[in-house]
C-alpha cells in the first residue's frame, strides 16, 4: 500500500464521510439494524453511534488498515460486541467472520 492509500485516503474519507447533512440519514438507516450486523466499508467508525440496543454484534469490513484503527478508536468504550476485519467487499472473508 502506498503513502497516499495509506496516510492520506483514510482521512480525506472520514473528513468527507463527517458531514453534518449526511447524520439524519445514517441515523434513520442505522437505528434500523438489528441482530448480528455485518457493515461493509465500515471506515473510520462514524456510524457506530448511530446502532442502538437491539444490535447484539457488529461486524466491521473495510480494506484500509488505517480505517480499521481509527474505528477501533471509535469503538472504545462501546457495550456492543465490535470486530473489525480487513477485507473487501468483492471477497469477504466468511471465514474470519464467522
Amino acid at each position: 500500500m502506498g503513502f497516499y492509500e495509506d496516510r492520506i485516503l483514510p482521512h480525506l474519507v472520514h473528513l468527507s464521510m463527517r458531514n453534518r447533512y449526511l447524520v439524519p440519514y445514517r441515523e434513520r438507516v442505522i437505528s434500523a439494524a438489528e441482530g448480528r450486523v455485518l457493515e461493509i466499508g465500515i471506515g473510520s467508525g462514524l456510524n457506530l453511534p448511530f446502532y442502538r440496543s437491539n444490535v447484539t454484534e457488529i461486524l466491521g469490513l473495510d480494506p484500509s488498515p488505517r480505517l480499521i484503527t481509527m474505528a477501533e478508536r471509535a469503538a472504545r468504550g462501546s457495550s456492543k460486541s465490535i470486530t473489525f476485519v480487513e477485507g473487501s467487499a468483492e471477497a469477504i472473508p466468511l471465514e474470519k467472520l464467522c
